[in-house]
Order: structure tokens, then C-alpha cells, then sequence
């Protein structure tokens, strides 16, 4: 027997679960979606890092006087690929391996030599020869490998995706002549 002046509350948590559910499962799956974003991320810097990494070893002419440009820069786009190929829910477009201008380490083309491969290790520009890659100091070259990729969310809800980069620069390794 309901109470006088009480209404009957059947159906209210019903309708709370139903109105609530969809926000709890849409932010469930914001979090993921930002969780492998996160992760492919991280990838991402690590395979710019080994490049960068094998670009400083490798240098220049000095170091390598019987390869080509394009000999040593497969090497690092095939080092950059294996890491970079971890990357989940990712489509890496670009490799740029490049000196940059800027203090920052910032790829700008209008200013900067740079070599660029796509995701096949195709040559897309060739513009930063081995003998622009100095390494005697105190003037050793900067070398930069960049990576533009378009991360696609795993989950679909919002149906987008974002266009990202990563760089890191290394100084090419010392030659004392």
C-alpha cells in the first residue's frame, strides 16, 4: 500500500541506468582511445630517438667514405621502421631525416637540408647529402629524424582522426682529425 501523498517510484532506476550507461560507457572508451594514443606515442619518440641515434653514429663522410647518402639513410629509415612498427592503432606517412636551423630542433623545409621517406622507405626528397654532415668539432652538425603519423582511435565512437609528429636531434658523433 503506497503512502498518502507519496507517488510510486518504479522504473526510476531504470531510467537512471539508462541515461547514465552510455555516458560511463562513451568516457570507458575515451580513456582507451587515449590510453593507445598514449602508447603509440611513446613508440613513436622511441623510434625517432633510435634513429637520431644511428644518424649521429653513422655521421658523415668521415666516418663512412666509401657509402652513399642514400646507403646510410635506408640504414636509419630500416632502424626507425623496426621500432616504429609497434604502433598499434598508427599509419607512420613520413620519415624525415634533416640538419635543423632552429635552437628548438623544430623541422621547418623552407630552411632545413633534409633527406624525406614515406612509410616504405620510398625517397620522397633528397636534400641533405653525407658531406653536409660535419663532424669535426666544435661545429659537428645536428642531425633530426622526424616522424608524421596519423593516429586512428581504436573504438570508432567519434569517427576521427589526428594527424601527430615526433622528432628528437642529436649532435653527429665527434671525429678528432
Amino acid at each position: 500500500m503506497v503512502a498518502r501523498g507519496r507517488k510510486s517510484q518504479t522504473g526510476q532506476s531504470l531510467i537512471e541506468l539508462a541515461v547514465a550507461s552510455p555516458v560511463l560507457i562513451f568516457m570507458l572508451f575515451g580513456v582507451f582511445n587515449t590510453a593507445v594514443m598514449i602508447s603509440d606515442k611513446v613508440v613513436a619518440g622511441s623510434a625517432c630517438r633510435q634513429g637520431a641515434r644511428l644518424a649521429a653514429e653513422i655521421g658523415g663522410t668521415i666516418t663512412n667514405p666509401l657509402l652513399t647518402t642514400a646507403q646510410v639513410d635506408q640504414d636509419i629509415v630500416r632502424n626507425v621502421l623496426a621500432v616504429a612498427g609497434s604502433m598499434n592503432y598508427s599509419t607512420l606517412r613520413t620519415i624525415t631525416i634533416y640538419s635543423p636551423s632552429s635552437s628548438g630542433g623544430d623541422f621547418n623545409a623552407a630552411t632545413d637540408p633534409y633527406d624525406q621517406f614515406d612509410a616504405s622507405g620510398n625517397t620522397l626528397h633528397s636534400g641533405f647529402p653525407l658531406t653536409a654532415r660535419n663532424q669535426i668539432p666544435p661545429a659537428e652538425t645536428s642531425i633530426g629524424v622526424r616522424l608524421d603519423w596519423t593516429y586512428t582511435p581504436p573504438t570508432g565512437v567519434l569517427g576521427f582522426t589526428i594527424n601527430l609528429n615526433e622528432h628528437a636531434v642529436y649532435k653527429a658523433a665527434p671525429v678528432l682529425v
